[in-house]
């Protein structure tokens, strides 16, 4: 048994327990109680004195097989080899606090591999939910990334295409919908799929019970996306006052921001293709419009990076999490909520993770200071448990 003792909580992250110091009990991997604080002497018992145990951190977008650097280079390494790279990444974003992460597109579907290897105890890393390829059009600069995608063209080949997916293992389906900035020669707002094209998708992914994920920067791929009945619709760059009044009526589809990727590739342009930074320069001023907009109607959204797409990503969510602070203006209390139990009910995972609360999984973090009101404490991770178990940092 792991008692964490008197802890600092946050109400708004915590279950069943009214107060903001507990003795947290944690006994085979579940949080067994919660009571008050210093009443719990039994087990091993850590002191968590001027420290913050929050839910672990949930990463909703990011690429285990990017690593930011050279895609090309990237593109030819063997499968063994970016294997190993991936669960490096994977227990880098770890050791931040990040117990749970979503991958959202790799080369040959390793990731899926490497999550069933999670699951079943065979290594040490985050809880992945895993799309292994992503599904997509025919679409200029899909060669760019090698053999991330498959490639669909009607509703029957993307029905093909999901069946697929679900054969290989996949938790979730990603679907390209609109051009990508890191494409080259692709356009960012303009839709590439077709309403017919999506609409079978997501009838077949509702068939096999899988979730559907979207990229898309547009408006009108935005909106065809709600309409669709999508989970999650990542980035959502261009938002216009139509696309925020069907998010906030729709209980289906959920916004997921990835503010990092192309703010990254205006703060470090140098080595950068050039294509990220002038795309970027286009979509950049909108994006954050549009994100304090969304913030300050109170629509709900996720809290993602898009780690993996510039050197260094990879568990350094604190980047995120000042852009959405410092740049947008967000309450940082308000950014721990996105990032735990907003992502957890919008990857509906939140019958296990999200929110510290007696019978979910024993998957903290815990940072010296009071990061929900000021988000640099993040930095100061002083303790990170997975599955009740306690995690080198």
């Amino acid at each position: 048994m792991l008692v964490l003792r008197n802890a600092r909580i946050i109400p708004e992250l915590t279950e069943g327990y009214d107060s903001d110091r507990a003795d947290i009990v944690i006994d085979n991997g579940i949080i067994q109680e919660i009571k008050a604080p210093k009443t719990v002497d039994a087990g091993e018992v850590l002191d968590m004195t001027d420290m913050t145990v929050i839910p672990g951190l949930i990463e909703a977008h990011l690429h285990l097989d990017l690593k930011g650097t050279n895609t090309f280079e990237e593109n030819v390494q063997p499968d063994a080899y970016r294997s190993m790279t991936a669960l490096k990444l994977a227990q880098d974003n770890l050791r931040q606090g990040y117990t749970t992460v979503r991958d959202v597109g790799d080369r040959n579907n390793i990731v899926i591999d490497i999550a069933r290897a999670v699951r079943e105890g065979a290594v040490v890393a985050p809880d992945i939910l895993a799309s292994g390829k992503i599904i997509s059009p025919t679409e200029k600069g899909n060669d760019f990334f090698g053999t991330m995608y498959l490639e669909a063209d009607s509703p029957e080949e993307f029905r093909k295409a999901i069946r697929k997916q679900y054969q290989r293992g996949a938790d979730w389906i990603k679907i390209m919908g609109t051009g990508a900035i890191m494409n080259p020669g692709a356009e960012p707002g303009l839709p590439i799929i077709t309403e017919e094209e999506l609409k079978a998708a997501c009838d077949m992914a509702d068939f096999l019970k899988m979730p559907v994920s979207v990229h898309c920067h547009g408006t009108e791929g935005i909106k065809m996306c709600i309409r669709n009945g999508v989970r999650t619709i990542e980035h959502s760059t261009i938002l216009d006052d139509e696309c925020l009044r069907m998010y906030k009526a729709s209980d289906q589809s959920f916004m997921m921001p990835t503010l990092s990727a192309p703010h990254s590739f205006l703060d470090w342009p140098e080595g950068m293709p050039k294509h990220y930074v002038e795309k970027s320069k286009k979509i950049v001023k909108v994006l954050d419009e549009g994100m304090r907009e969304a913030y300050l109607q109170g629509i709900k959204m996720g809290w993602a990076t898009d780690a993996g797409v510039y050197e260094g990503s990879h568990g350094n969510g604190i980047y995120e999490f000042r852009i959405r602070v410092n740049k947008l203006g967000m309450d940082p209390k308000d950014t721990l909520i996105q990032a735990t139990k907003y992502n957890a009910e919008i990857l509906m995972i939140d019958d296990q993770v999200g929110t510290i609360k007696a019978g979910k999984k024993a998957n903290l973090a815990v940072f010296q200071g009071n990061p929900d009101e000021d988000i640099e404490k993040l930095n100061d991770v002083a303790l990170v448990i997975k599955d009740g178990k306690k995690v080198l940092v």
